[in-house]
């Protein structure tokens, strides 16, 4: 009798958990697993922080979940928990760790000294983010050494963030992005709930981090002429002097709305309106973009690399010199065809190179190769920079990127 493989057996830990509510490492891992266990016969245990959930369920689509609790504040919530669930997953039988967030690379050494593969992923360039305190930015500079030193392979989801590791630490790294497609199909109702009417209001979508420039949009957009209102959408989990004077910024032509999770909701909010306003600067494809992007939103990001990227060189972009993003917000709002032409844009590179069935399948390829390779061996191999993401393959076949 033939023997039967047995699947493989993943472990996925570093962010919140699913289903995903709060991030874009939220939605990679839910993306990625749930197509892992329904597509590729891969078995998979996502580590979920406990207070982020009312209910504990044991699996989620096929998915295994572990709860494990999350002390230590803002400033060391996520190093406590994926410390908990690196110790709860080196103990256990599984072929590889996924561990996402370069911060938590000095925490793995459990999975290391179990000859476990380990892949991290890069994220952006975190010790960057205003948040810190100076002690902070070099422990997130210094993870990213340890990251590149222990890892079994390492994945970027920019070019940009691929030759950073290659340059400052000459660590080569696989390329997948994230997908754009994400959540519920959009709500062409949502606009009306908050008393908006489509393509007559500015977006910005963000978590209420200094680096992501909210303030900046609002005090470029105040400074137009703009009869649109513009809505801001997100928020801070911990409260802080940056997060408040957001908030307060509430008047007649702009509104803060917080969170909005119903995924349905926010994609109706994506879907219709006149610009999507992307502040974003410290790294990496970001997933809010990419979201956008795929709902076919007029964009208009920050003008970093990164963004560049991913929507192409034909713009528009914006700088910080008073008056850079007035002037796009202005004529967008007075040129509805233009705005029309970048949403179809962005749709088109969405759908063309941005695909959730090509992340999970080069995420299976990538896995697969590193847990063979480690079968062959004496230790775990290094990866080098594996070609593994094709997303014209699903292009070219017609397939729906949310579909896979």
């Amino acid at each position: 009798m033939a023997v039967v493989p047995r699947p493989l057996r993943i472990a996925m830990i570093g962010d919140r958990g699913i289903p995903a509510r709060y991030s874009g490492f939220s939605t990679l891992v839910e993306e990625v697993s749930t197509r892992f266990v329904a597509n590729h016969g891969i078995d998979v245990t996502v580590y979920c922080r406990s207070h982020y959930f009312e209910e504990h369920p044991e699996q989620f689509r096929g998915v295994r979940l572990v709860y494990l609790r999350a002390p230590g504040g803002k400033s060391f919530e996520s190093l406590l928990h994926s410390a908990s669930a690196i110790a709860h997953a080196s103990v256990r039988r599984f072929d590889l760790a996924f561990v996402v967030d370069p911060g938590n690379g000095p925490l793995t050494l459990p999975i290391v000294l179990r000859r476990m593969p380990l892949v991290i992923h890069t994220d952006g360039l975190g010790w960057q983010r205003r948040k810190w305190s100076p002690l902070q930015q070099r422990y997130y500079r210094w993870s990213e050494w340890v990251s590149a030193r222990l890892a079994t392979g390492l994945v970027c989801d920019s070019v940009a963030m691929q030759e950073y590791y290659l340059r400052t630490y000459e660590a080569a790294s696989a390329f997948i992005p994230y997908g754009g497609v994400a959540g519920e199909p959009a709500d062409d109702a949502a606009p009306a709930r908050y008393g908006l009417e489509s393509g007559r209001y500015h977006l910005v979508v963000a978590r209420l981090e200094p680096e992501n420039n909210v303030d900046l949009i609002i005090r470029e957009y105040k400074a137009s002429k703009a009869r649109y209102p513009l809505v801001y959408v997100g928020g801070a989990r911990y409260e802080s002097d940056y997060s408040r004077r957001i908030f307060g910024e509430t008047d007649g032509r702009v509104t803060c709305l917080g969170p909005v999770y119903e995924s349905a909701i926010l994609n109706g909010l994506y879907k219709h309106c006149r610009t999507y306003l992307h502040g974003h600067e410290v790294g990496g494809t970001n997933p809010s973009l990419l979201r956008a992007m795929a709902a076919g939103a007029a964009c208009v990001p920050i003008d970093v690399v990164f963004h560049r990227e991913a929507l192409g060189e034909e713009g528009p972009y914006f700088g910080r010199e008073p008056g850079s993003l007035a002037r796009i917000i202005e004529e967008l709002e007075a040129d509805g065809g233009k705005a029309d032409r970048l949403g179809q844009h962005a749709l088109s590179r969405a759908d063309r190179f941005y695909r959730w069935d090509a992340v999970a399948a080069a995420y299976a390829d990538l896995f697969s190769g590193i847990v063979e390779a480690r079968r062959h061996a004496t230790g775990p191999a290094r990866i080098a920079a594996p070609d593994v993401y094709h997303p014209e393959r699903f292009f070219a076949s017609g397939a729906n990127p949310a579909d896979d």
